[in-house]
Order: structure tokens, then C-alpha cells, then sequence
């Protein structure tokens, strides 16, 4: 197979589970993100590596973000928000991390592959992307290895949140490079 060809097939999957999602859950996740005084992201594997860019994007946002696992995050607290992700819903540390949150009255949001899940059952607002993961087949079949679909459609999703979410609280593109890091 080209390249060519092999970036098509991705763009085709990408697409059609994108156009799947429920944008009436992702509209109440930008709103329970605005509402909180810290969002906290979680995740495991290359879908954490994408939670951190989406922690990354709300500092620049100007908003309190923390990435769980870190030496400097704080204790979450009643009034924060843990955005979990998670593409089978089942990942023991991401699920342990969300029903901490919960016990400390932190509001909890789920972002999955699949409905049914262990982490959407814990979320008060629950993000459903239909792609396949390493454990089940999505609405959206796929060529690719393991999660790759899910991961991707994930960092699109954020991206989009993050437009979304600049738009909402009318933080200039000025205003996120000022707050951009400046030790590289």
C-alpha cells in the first residue's frame, strides 16, 4: 500500500467516526470545562500522551490544568473537573483516578470509545468517540493497529473543544502565545 493510499484510508476512518460522535455530550463537557477552577486530565498509553496536549491547550487557555501522575499536581478537590480518558473505559489506573475524583466531589468527564463502560458509569458527563480500541470493534471499523483510530479522533476532538472553548471565554489567539512556554 502507498502512503498515499494509506493516509486516505485514515482520513476516511477519522472522518466517519468524527461524524458519529455525540456533539451534544462534547457541548456539556465545554461547559462543565469553563465551570470548573481546575480540570485535571488522565489517561494511560498514547491516549494519555493526547489528554497532556489537551492540558497543555487550557494553560494556554488560561485555565488551571493539571496532568495526574505528576510530582506538582495538586490534591483535586470538590469544584475541579478530572477529564478521563480511556478508549475500552476499563483502564484500572484511569478508573481508580475518576472514582478518586468523585469520592472528593470533583466532577468527573469520561471520554470512551464505547458506551457501557466502567469509566462512562462513573462520569457525570460522558464523551462517546465510536472507534475501535485494543479490546472491542467501534461503530467505525479499522485498518490500523490497536487504538490508533481512537487516539487520533481524540486529538482531533480536543482540538476542536479547544477552538470551541476560545471562542466561549474569547481568549485571543495573542492572549494563548503569550502564555505559551518561553523556556524552549
Amino acid at each position: 500500500m502507498s502512503l498515499r493510499v494509506a493516509v486516505g484510508r485514515i482520513l476516511s476512518e477519522v472522518t466517519s467516526v468524527l461524524g458519529e460522535a455525540d456533539l451534544e455530550s462534547a457541548d456539556q463537557l465545554a461547559k462543565t470545562v469553563v465551570a470548573a477552577r481546575r480540570i485535571y486530565v488522565t489517561g494511560e498509553g498514547r491516549s494519555g500522551l493526547v489528554a497532556r496536549t489537551f492540558a497543555m491547550r487550557l494553560v494556554h487557555l488560561g485555565m488551571t490544568a493539571c496532568v495526574c501522575g505528576e510530582t506538582t499536581t495538586p490534591a483535586i478537590e470538590a469544584g475541579d473537573l478530572c477529564v478521563a480518558v480511556s478508549g475500552s473505559g476499563e483502564t484500572m489506573i484511569t478508573l481508580h483516578r475518576a472514582r478518586k475524583s468523585r469520592a472528593v466531589g470533583a466532577t468527573v468527564a469520561a471520554v470512551v470509545a464505547a458506551p457501557g463502560s466502567s469509566l462512562g458509569a462513573e462520569a457525570d458527563v460522558e464523551v462517546v468517540l465510536p472507534a475501535p480500541t485494543k479490546l472491542s470493534q467501534g461503530a467505525t471499523a479499522s485498518e490500523q493497529f490497536g487504538a490508533s483510530l481512537f487516539e487520533q479522533v481524540l486529538l482531533l476532538f480536543f482540538d476542536a473543544l479547544i477552538l470551541c472553548l476560545q471562542g466561549r471565554t474569547g481568549t485571543s489567539a495573542e492572549s494563548m502565545s503569550a502564555k505559551h512556554s518561553n523556556l524552549e
